[in-house]
């Protein structure tokens, strides 16, 4: 513990928290709310991954999300498969259209690339609305539970059990050769590429990666929430992801995450205000970019570090 700086010692401590809550007298709703806050960190989170340390920005992650929730829940229910073999259908199916994107966005840059994955996540909400034989349309698809019984409590757990192991599978793979090949392109891709790394597919698996978690994360919340609609993949949802990564700071994957739920919470703590709290959140996003890039979280870091 003592080679932990206080940011650090302060997540850890959080995270024993967040084991107890359900002991302390939380209400439902409030867990229900903390678990929404764990999906939306899983996002933030995969989002950073890609951003944060590729440099390869997206506006596909909700719309990602969206596909793995709509694969794990239509697999279990046109192949009678059980529900831990759809939700890996549904990671599977959103890493493999990462890659896609990935692969068919390789030359683009900026806003170019920007504008694809805008393009590329409307087209499928506008499909999964279209296609109302299969998916319902607007009306939405009933999904069913993770297993027959299951409460706030146990959801809280999965939740919290699933982002937990992700942010730990990100940081291994940031920490690995994968991840120096990741901030090499992030810094100088023209380099990278001139040393003989194949740049084209760490790029790729790059999408494939964060998109994969993506799915995941739809296809938990689907389970949750047990009704999915093409709502979940609009541009408003993409831009709390963005706002949260943002402000908690996406240049790190675990800070990203914080943010997720600690942003979630703050909208329902704001929910009195209506629309206005969705613009405070656009407006301290905008002054993080400016003031603070590396999100709250990041700038609180080094602060504690020059204090000590």
């Amino acid at each position: 513990m003592s080679g932990l700086t206080l940011l650090q010692k302060g997540i850890l401590a959080v995270l024993v928290l967040a084991l107890v809550l359900p002991y302390v007298g939380l209400q439902d709703y409030w867990l229900y709310t903390l678990t929404i806050g764990l999906y939306y960190a899983m996002l933030a989170s995969s989002w950073s991954l890609l951003v944060g340390y590729v440099g390869r920005i997206s506006f596909a992650q909700a719309a990602m999300s969206g596909l793995g929730a709509y694969v794990a829940v239509l697999t279990g229910q046109l192949l009678d498969l059980p529900v831990l073999p759809a939700l890996a259908a549904g990671v599977a199916v959103a890493g493999l259209f990462g890659l896609f994107i990935g692969w068919l966005t390789l030359r683009l840059h900026g806003a170019y690339l920007g504008l694809t994955t805008i393009a590329f996540g409307e087209i499928l909400r506008i499909a999964v609305t279209a296609e109302y034989d299969i998916t319902q349309g607007s009306r939405g698809l009933t999904a069913p539970p993770l297993w027959q019984g299951a409460g706030p409590v146990a959801y809280y757990y999965v939740f919290l059990a699933a982002a937990v192991g992700s942010v730990l599978l990100m940081l291994a793979l940031l920490r690995s050769r994968v991840g120096l090949f990741f901030q090499a392109i992030r810094e100088d891709e023209d380099g990278t590429a001139s040393l003989g790394v194949n740049v084209t597919l760490w790029k790729a698996l790059a999408f494939a990666a964060s998109t994969a978690f993506a799915g995941l994360a739809g296809g938990l919340y689907a389970h949750f929430v047990q009704l999915i609609t093409p709502s979940m993949m609009s541009l408003q949802e993409m831009g709390y992801i963005l706002a949260m990564a943002v402000i908690g700071g996406f240049s790190n994957v675990v800070h990203a995450a914080l943010g997720g739920v600690i942003l979630q919470g703050l909208l329902q703590v704001l929910r009195e205000l209506g629309e206005w709290r969705l613009a405070i959140f656009g407006a301290v996003a905008i002054l993080m970019l400016r003031f603070a890039p590396n999100g709250l979280f990041g700038s609180l870091d080094a602060f504690l570090r020059r204090r000590r």
